[in-house]
């Protein structure tokens, strides 16, 4: 089918127009694309002009550091050997129930000699393992000198103490061994000399120490 004059020239015009409005649509672009665009510098890192001319290589970035680690936290051997050893050991005794087992004087105070006599109790004979332990020494009870009409006579007595203790604890800083070389007196004793340097702070406090020591006289 043949056009016409008049309709070949409008689509003619037409397609003109098309491929003008195309090419003007295009140059921007092929300008935004060309190798000294900063469009194309941004999305493909491309050097700008000035800096492709030098010859001198791009400044390199300096290389990030990972931060330190943490420094390891050490727990010293002796404070371990410590907790291990209290948790191997297990829960504090009950005191207060292990001492209402214990023997009674008169006065229900605990009879620390006869909870002793009974092997209710064990002490050890040294603190330290590597000492030796050399036992009881002395066994005999001495009758200490009164003045006066006493009503009690005073008993010391060996055995008692050497369960605990050994001579060398009280022989011959605190007492000499010679008889009648110690003048003791209650006084003295309540001023932390003679037996007052154990009673009454860590062995029978007052008053029910008093009988472990004042024996009644017996009458004739």
């Amino acid at each position: 089918m043949a056009y016409s004059e008049p309709l070949a020239w409008a689509a003619r015009s037409r397609l003109f127009w098309c491929r003008a409005v195309q090419v003007a649509l295009l140059l921007p672009l092929l300008a935004a694309c060309s190798s000294s665009s900063p469009l194309m510098a941004m999305l493909f890192d491309i050097p700008p002009p000035e800096q492709a001319q030098s010859s001198e290589p791009p400044p390199r970035q300096a290389r990030r550091r990972l931060p330190p680690p943490p420094p390891e936290f050490v727990v010293p051997k002796a404070i371990l050997e410590k907790y291990e050893a209290i948790a191997k050991a297990g829960p504090p005794p009950d005191w207060p129930k292990i001492f209402e087992q214990l023997p009674k004087d008169d006065e229900d105070n605990i009879d620390w000699a006869a909870a002793l006599e009974s092997k209710l109790i064990a002490p050890r004979g040294v603190i330290n393992d590597k000492d030796k332990d050399i036992g009881k020494t002395m066994d005999d009870d001495i009758e200490l000198a009164t003045s006066g009409k006493p009503n009690r006579m005073v008993i010391f007595s060996h055995k008692v103490h050497t369960q605990w203790l050994t001579c060398t604890n009280c022989h011959s800083k605190i007492f000499k061994r010679e008889a009648g070389t110690a003048k003791i007196t209650m006084d003295a004793i309540d001023d932390g000399q003679y037996c007052g340097v154990c009673h009454d702070k860590v062995a029978l406090a007052q008053p029910s120490g008093c009988k472990g020591c004042h024996k009644p006289i017996k009458k004739s």
